[in-house]
């Protein structure tokens, strides 16, 4: 479980990884594959032919938090590799438990799939905080509707999610596995992408990444007849190169997403529709509640901006302040 560091402890693992002599000739660079408790699975760098296979790394405590698709650099220190720095990030996919401890997802992220399903049917506050969280780590976001299969034939837009989200340049594909349709057109949409999966359980997470990845054994479960929700099959997230190239991270699913958001960026920014309008408020520092001059309520009015998009920036901008 991963907690929030002090900025003493910040600035300690900062300077120790400064230290680090990338070209020491015992000094090895490498992407992390997995984490599973105190051991780190390392793929080395294609170029080291001293280790052409996949290593299992002591960590070093002073580390911090580490996660699939770190880059990280490993010494073999009496036959047992361990980790010594980790690369700067171009980004870090986090979120909040239910006690509001942080859990890390994913670092390098390029592009997040996030997998919705007819059944069980969409959350759609849930899908505005993945998006939320994916525009401030400027991550590109690939809305997936699994499981068409079961669609009601006349209706083709169910879920408004077409008519919500594609209007803001988001990609909407519909997916189904047990008649592998659109297959193809995901795996051409994740290639040479580091993506990661997400989604709560249910949606058929598993089976997505099983239908790109056939290669790969995937534990796939079923849906709760009690509940109808899924139950969880991926226990531990891992990355796995895409045959098309690029690489595909599986996450556990998740009952929720409570996104870790930048305090330095304004909560509108992650709405895109909202950081356009608000361009046009009287106010620079307006928060888009009841200001006067208002362009982001304006547009609500005008129905320009949709209604559940606004109440799902309300009840995020209320939760930040609380």
């Amino acid at each position: 479980m991963a907690r929030r560091l002090s900025k003493q402890q910040k600035r300690r693992i900062d300077r120790a990884q400064q230290t680090v002599d990338l070209d020491h000739p015992d000094n090895h660079q490498g992407l992390v594959i997995s984490h599973r408790g105190s051991v780190v699975e390392v793929e080395p760098e294609q170029d080291s032919a001293d280790h052409p296979d996949n290593l299992f790394c002591k960590l070093r405590s002073n580390l911090g938090v580490i996660v699939c698709g770190d880059r990280v650099v490993y010494r073999q220190q009496n036959h047992e590799p361990s980790i010594i720095a980790i690369m700067p990030r171009d980004n870090l996919l986090q979120r909040l438990d239910g006690f509001g401890q942080i859990k890390t997802v994913a670092a390098n992220v390029t592009q997040i799939l996030i997998c919705l399903s007819i059944e069980p049917s969409p959350n759609l506050f849930l899908l505005d905080q993945f998006l939320l969280s994916a525009e401030q780590q400027s991550i590109e976001a690939l809305i997936v509707l699994n499981k068409i299969d079961l669609q009601d034939p006349q209706d083709s837009d169910p879920f408004r999610l077409n008519a919500i989200y594609a209007p803001l340049g988001y990609r909407i594909l519909h997916t189904s596995i047990k008649n592998h349709q659109h297959i193809d057109t995901l795996q051409q949409l994740c290639r040479d992408q580091v993506n990661v999966i997400s989604g709560v359980s249910g949606v058929g997470k598993s089976s997505i990444t099983h239908a790109i990845l056939p290669a790969i054994e995937i534990p796939i479960g079923e849906i709760s007849e009690v509940n109808r929700e899924g139950k969880h099959t991926t226990r531990t997230s891992r990355l796995y190169h895409l045959p098309l190239g690029g690489d595909l991270i599986d996450t556990p699913g998740v009952r929720g997403f409570n996104p870790v958001l930048d305090p330095q960026q304004p909560l509108a920014e992650g709405f895109r529709e909202i950081r356009a309008a608000a361009q046009s408020c009287r106010f620079s520092n307006c928060r888009h509640l009841n200001e006067p001059g208002c362009a982001v309520l304006a547009g609500v009015d005008a129905g320009e901006i949709h209604p559940g998009r606004y109440e799902s920036y309300r009840k995020l901008l209320q939760a930040r302040q609380n």
